[in-house]
């Protein structure tokens, strides 16, 4: 992997900034009650600067979806071609785990925004659904029949969900891994 130019670091950085500032904002205030231009204002940015980097303000919150999404269908490609459902879940969820680890503050703010926003609520079920529907792709693509493979590709998102979930409410220092081997350990349990 190459190193990045110092104008996608700057351009990254931009990103960031624009990303932390929504989401105190709208933390703070509501989302609906902060417009374009106080997040603007708020990550020291022109109206312009911040549309050339996203689209619309729910992608203020969203915006690494496609790199996870990305991340995800890699690590469950890369998975080994006897690798069960389980381990090729596992393993995407510890090559996603990486990448947000260092947003958490930023993911515990979006949760609380979610949970109060309706319009969010929607755009976080359409994450999930894209998310499922990588993982029933890369099953589907080893063989597993169809129906099989939306079952437990819905099983695994429900652990990651849930997982997730833990890890933003939980206590500091608790890794996003450390949640999913819970979850993956008392969904074990619960099966005979």
């Amino acid at each position: 992997m190459s190193t990045p130019s110092l104008r996608e670091v700057k351009k990254q950085r931009t990103r960031d900034t624009i990303v932390a500032a929504a989401a105190r904002l709208f933390d703070e205030h509501g989302y609906d009650a902060v417009t374009v231009a106080e997040v603007a204002e708020a990550a020291e940015v022109g109206p312009r600067t911040l549309y050339r980097h996203f689209a619309d303000k729910e992608d203020f919150l969203f915006a690494k979806d496609a790199e996870h999404h990305a991340a995800i269908t890699r690590a469950a490609a890369g998975a080994p071609a006897d690798a069960t459902p389980a381990a090729i879940l596992s393993r995407a969820v510890r090559e996603v785990a990486a990448l947000v680890e260092p947003d958490r503050d930023m993911l515990v703010r979006r949760a609380r925004v979610t949970a109060r926003t309706p319009a969010l609520q929607a755009r976080e079920a359409m994450k999930h659904a894209v998310m499922q529907q990588l993982f029933v792709d890369e099953l589907v693509r080893r063989g597993h029949p169809p129906q099989r493979a939306r079952l437990v590709a819905g099983l695994g998102i429900a652990c990651v969900v849930e997982a997730l979930t833990r890890w933003l409410e939980g206590p500091d220092g608790v890794t996003l891994v450390e949640a999913f081997d819970a979850v993956e350990s008392e969904v074990a349990a619960l099966v005979p």
